[in-house]
């Protein structure tokens, strides 16, 4: 008898004194502050040249270098958004940028606000402060936003969250990981002999992917060790929290308030025109932590304390006391000339249109294609041009960037797969994920084997080469199993503990091997690293769901599920299949109908219901369903050829070859799809075409047992008993043992 084909459910003042004997000639300056109509004195003294850390021994040469971040809006929106982390932030580099904090131009001073304090573009600021920070120089860092780790482990010290950052598994890129910043603070500290200032205020509360465990507290716990001289001044103690609020300044960071203000020259208690770090802890403390009150927050000052922190100006810090000023406004438009513009200025207008070309090819991120009208194009021109010698390096830095950003969001994306993604084409999620080792290769080259994201960049190469793969897998071949297996052991050897690379791991070992202790053990694996990370759990349910000898052992795994996500479509959705194979049909059918209420515009959870009411020849409850899930969405192959199986089964046969023939024009790979038209195409007689359908249907899967028991069945029909046999034959390795039904 014909076996019907199943289914499937698709399942980012000292300085002046210095000053009066260097800048010789030059006048005392007066420049209006605009934006507030008062007039402050300018020093007469170099960009870049008075900052923050001015200490005995600084050079006359010395400069100040800064980098600042500061993220309220965070892409991912289960990553709750901060207040006024963004404002704090650009308030700081206000504060860089006025006369008491060293008039600092576009030459000394990157700010990523929101959006472009990507982790990419972190990096790239960090590793300019690398190139240009020389002995005697200052380099600051400021961050503020999110801190987190997912499980308390050696392997996870812990992360500062940038823009891009996935809400799980922040090993697999967008939340900077501590290590990497502690790798570039000892460089500038001990190689470059740089002072290094690290201002952070990154331990704010929030639900994020570590809370059960701590996260923010641990994160902000190892990041006031010192490994080198850097000064680190934090918002609070490890096991506190930082507090925003309406009532400083309109709206800011009680820390980052405070500390601005002291820095102006509040904390300077002696009234020696200086602000020592000592001066400063004492200045946060009795004003933060006294406003917070009840809530405990201390700010934490490391470093030696007889450190001079800053240079006070008598006029700015009267006109703040006065009230004529305040913390946004008060700095002084900088007149100056970029490195950029300078070694533009002057050259070839054919360079220049290239150069601008590149720009544009970034921007609009055209990287690797066109071929001959590329980021990658135009860069490999320039970098060959010396009168851009000067600029190569941040060409480098940012093609780069670019390049990580690009691939970052490949990632954010596959790492927060939801049911409708997990039920998009092989060919579709192929020509997705494609672009991403490419894109991370460009970027390895260009950054060198001994940077320090090198490891991680080989890492998530690696495990992505194996993720498309095994992706391409369908027909669950070993040897093919194999080589996406070597492959994500590549990528554990060059960063371990990875969560994403031992669930993918699980899945090979699940459904090709078919070693289903191994996948359990590996699903466990990615569930310790990262507990709150729903796929790992909802992939091996769903695993279990379809082996019926196994099918128990997917209940703890779907009440794990429960426990992360009780409102998540996937969860009641594999819940539903679990009841389904059960035959616990009422109890499947609660659950289906609780997936559509979680995500009614999702059209996965009508498609499974739909095959419920089939498998209860509910015919007309089931076409209504699949009608909704076809108006929810036209593009899925599998809603139509679900469709086209159930209009086999209410004897419309006609239009079941139509709908049928519509779901292989939009994947041809579907082995279930062509075993359902070669059925359509037996009863009515089309033995020929049937036989092609069949035959279509267990190419595209050897282990499709129905579509070869049915070709068994067809040619038997033909007397062609020998080409029979050598297909039972095939039936009997996958399994077959229903002689009966024969």
């Amino acid at each position: 008898m014909w076996q019907d084909a199943f289914s499937p459910t698709q399942i980012d003042k000292k300085s002046s004194e210095v000053n009066n004997e260097i800048f010789m000639g030059i006048k005392q300056l007066f420049l209006f502050v605009l934006s507030i109509g008062i007039v402050s004195k300018l020093d007469a003294q170099a960009k870049g040249a008075s900052p923050i850390l001015s200490s005995k021994s600084s050079t006359l040469n010395s400069s100040t270098y800064a980098v600042v971040i500061g993220i309220s809006d965070y892409q991912n929106p289960s990553i709750p958004d901060l207040r006024f982390a963004d404002k704090d932030a650009e308030v700081f580099a206000n504060y860089l940028r006025s006369n008491a904090g060293g008039r600092l131009d576009e030459d000394h001073l990157k700010v990523l606000i929101n959006q472009q304090a990507t982790m990419a573009q972190f990096a790239n600021a960090l590793d300019w402060l690398w190139e240009v920070c020389k002995e005697g120089d200052q380099a600051i860092i400021y961050f503020s936003g999110h801190g987190d780790v997912e499980k308390k482990s050696l392997t996870q010290p812990g992360f500062l969250l940038c823009w891009d950052s996935p809400a799980h598994v922040y090993m697999a890129g967008g939340a900077f990981a501590l290590p990497m910043l502690q790798e570039v603070i000892s460089t500038l500290s001990i190689q470059n002999k740089t002072k290094v200032v690290v201002i952070t205020d990154a331990c704010h509360s929030g639900v994020l992917a570590g809370s059960s465990v701590g996260g923010a507290h641990a994160t902000a716990s190892n990041l006031a060790k010192q490994y080198a001289n850097e000064v680190k001044i934090m918002s609070c103690q490890p096991n506190e929290y930082s507090i925003e609020g309406e009532q400083w300044g309109g709206g800011r960071g009680a820390f980052s308030f405070h500390l601005v203000e002291g820095l102006y020259g509040f904390a300077d208690s002696n009234n020696d025109q200086l602000v020592t770090l000592q001066e400063m802890g004492r200045y946060l403390e009795d004003h933060v932590t006294n406003e917070v009150v009840p809530i405990s927050q201390v700010p934490m000052i490391i470093g030696n304390r007889t450190e001079r922190l800053a240079t006070v100006d008598s006029e700015l810090l009267s006109s703040i006391k006065s009230g004529k000023g305040n913390q946004n406004q008060l700095f002084s438009s900088i007149d100056s000339k970029g490195i950029e513009e300078e070694v533009l200025k002057g050259l070839d207008s054919s360079i220049l249109v290239m150069y601008q070309h590149f720009k544009s090819a970034l921007k609009d991120k055209k990287l690797l294609e066109p071929k001959n009208d590329c980021a990658d194009f135009y860069y490999e021109q320039l970098i060959k041009v010396p009168e851009l010698d000067r600029l190569h390096s941040t060409m480098r830095r940012n093609y780069a960037a670019v390049l990580q950003d690009e691939s970052q969001q490949v990632m954010n994306n596959w790492i927060g797969m939801d049911i409708k993604q997990m039920s998009l084409s092989v060919k579709s999620r192929v020509n997705k994920y494609g672009v991403y080792p490419r894109y991370l290769e460009r970027a390895m080259e260009l950054l060198g084997s001994n940077h320090y994201m090198y490891k991680s960049l080989q890492s998530r190469k690696y495990f992505f080469e194996g993720y498309l793969s095994n992706l391409s897998n369908r027909n669950a071949n070993k040897m093919e199993g194999q080589k996406a297996m070597v492959l994500f052991d590549l990528s554990l050897q060059w960063q371990s503990d990875l969560p994403h690379v031992y669930w993918q791991k699980s899945l090979v070992f699940g459904y090709c091997y078919l070693q289903l202790d191994s996948a359990i053990f590996y699903a466990r694996k990615a569930m310790e690293l990262q507990p709150s990370w729903l796929l790992p759990c909802y992939t091996t349910a769903v695993l279990f769901s379809r082996i019926p000898k196994s099918i128990d052992n997917a209940v703890p795994f779907l009440e794990e599920a429960v426990s992360i996500d009780s409102n998540s479509v996937m969860v009641w959705q594999a819940y539903g299949d679990y009841w389904n194979l059960k035959n616990e049909f009422v109890k499947a059918e609660q659950c289906y109908k609780k997936a559509i209420l979680a995500d009614s515009i999702q059209s996965v959870p009508y498609l499974n219901i739909s095959s419920l009411y089939q498998k209860l020849n509910r015919y007309d409850d089931a076409e209504l369903m699949i009608n909704k899930a076809l108006t929810l969405d036209s593009t899925q192959p599998e809603v139509y050829g679900n469709y086209g199986l159930l209009l086999k089964k209410m004897k419309r046969f006609a239009e079941s070859e139509i709908i049928l023939k519509k779901s292989l024009k939009l994947d041809h790979l579907q082995s279930n799809v062509w075993g359902t038209l070669g059925l359509v195409y037996a009863i009515l007689n089309q033995y020929e075409d049937a036989e092609m359908a069949f035959d279509r249907a267990i190419k595209n899967d050897s282990r499709n047992l129905n579509a070869q028991i049915n070709m068994v069945c067809l040619l038997s029909i033909q007397m062609k008993k020998d080409k029979a046999f050598e297909y039972l034959n095939e039936a009997f390795k996958n399994g077959f043992h229903d002689y009966n039904g024969l």
